[in-house]
């Protein structure tokens, strides 16, 4: 009951930033634009899926790319769906669950994600189940975060929580160890995974905090933010410590994924 409830938060925050997504994720965006750029090296021309749609603009650029593949795409949140739905009619847009799709065993040649599958509570079974619904010899390419994305957002809020707090644990994503591990338990050959680790700048922390706010990414942290005197305590401590001309910086550890099944 407790994991359900988890979903439920995380799927309602994706659901109410659906209509702002967007403008707000140009970092997906240009990552993306390299992700394409990998899985165009596919040549089949059976279906495709895109797991973790948000509002569909990776899904229509998979559609642009491979114009006689029918392409599929899913998301867990409503609103994404909702949207999606309006803007790639090209595309079959479902609701569904990364670690329970909906089709058959050997569906997709290929399977492509972008940046969604950090939010996935259960890699192993996630990636199992991409396992069975790939063809023989399908391929999988995707990107996520790891474990070091937000690292100076976590140091901030560890180095000033008061004594009150000291039982909570906060929660990281997984690494590329894992990642690996994963993919490899759920019977993937070839498995190659990158890491590359870019910085981005914001005002402040308060910034930062309300952009991930903003896409709905706030769920998978909890209740990390509230209390407006630890959020002071810590925005003055990543001003000190991750300052400098331009705001305060922020690193994403963007983890690289092909594998053939």
């Amino acid at each position: 009951m407790f994991l359900k409830l988890i979903d439920d938060k995380i799927r309602r925050a994706f659901s109410d930033a659906a209509l702002q997504y967007d403008v707000l994720t140009g970092l997906h965006k240009e990552i993306g634009r390299e992700l394409l750029a990998k899985a165009a090296a596919h040549e089949g021309g059976g279906p495709i899926l895109d797991v973790g749609i948000g509002t569909g603009w990776f899904t229509g650029r998979l559609k642009n790319h491979f114009p006689d593949a029918r392409v599929v795409g899913i998301d867990f949140a409503a609103g994404m769906v909702d949207v999606a739905k309006m803007r790639e009619k090209d595309c079959a847009i479902l609701q569904a669950d990364a670690r329970q799709m909906p089709f058959k065993k050997n569906t997709f040649e290929m399977i492509a994600s972008n940046l969604a599958y950090q939010w996935v509570g259960d890699l192993p079974k996630a990636f199992a189940n991409c396992h069975v619904i790939l063809k023989e010899e399908g391929k999988l390419y995707l990107t996520m975060f790891g474990y070091s994305t937000f690292q100076e957002l976590f140091e901030a809020l560890e180095k000033t929580r008061d004594a009150a707090r000291g039982d909570i644990a906060l929660t990281r994503l997984a690494d590329r160890g894992q990642v690996a591990d994963a993919l490899t338990k759920a019977g993937f050959r070839d498995v190659n995974v990158e890491e590359e680790y870019v910085k981005v700048h914001f005002q402040d922390m308060l910034a930062l905090v309300k952009w991930i706010k903003d896409i709905g990414a706030n769920a998978l942290m909890g209740d990390m933010f509230i209390g407006r005197d630890w959020l002071t305590r810590a925005n003055a401590y990543y001003s000190r410590t991750f300052g400098d001309q331009w705001g305060v910086s922020a690193t994403f550890q963007v983890i690289w994924v092909a594998a053939r099944k």
